[in-house]
């Protein structure tokens, strides 16, 4: 192995075996840790909508499926109601997500029409919206 000397000022030699990996970490840490932190809050916030989608498209899939128009709204809250459950205690700050549902036709499990469901986390002020069509071989009875 060959060690590398050069001649300083001085007229002194200096080793440099390892000054460019030094230099390296020097600056490299304190470009990563930013990086690191904005990566895990854009972890957060995806992950986040991504259970606000699953929340409202399970509602309303529960509501249009219902077998009862009188069932239908307290099985999306209770489809809500898991989704608020699986978050880890503290996340949400204790605000449970808000849920509004409307309907194209009256009454809603009227055959082919749309239900939109609105799913709110009253923390961040985001919200996510599913549609589901009423299945066209349910009896409105």
């Amino acid at each position: 192995m060959k060690r590398r000397y050069t001649k300083c000022v001085s007229g002194l030699v200096k080793n440099e075996n390892g000054s460019a990996s030094l230099e390296f970490i020097i600056l490299a840490i304190p470009l990563f840790i930013p990086l690191a932190l904005y990566l895990s809050s854009v972890n957060g916030n995806s992950q986040e909508l991504q259970t606000l989608n699953n929340a409202a498209r399970q509602s309303a899939r529960a509501f249009v499926t219902s077998s009862t128009e009188e069932l239908a709204p307290v099985r999306a809250e209770e489809v809500l109601s898991v989704f608020q459950g699986q978050s880890p205690p503290g996340e949400r700050g204790g605000a449970l997500m808000q849920i509004s549902i409307s309907c194209e036709s009256t009454p809603c499990l009227t055959p082919n029409s749309k239900v939109t469901v609105k799913v709110t986390d009253p923390n961040s002020g985001r919200f996510a919206e599913a549609t589901q069509i009423v299945d066209s071989w349910r009896s409105s009875a």
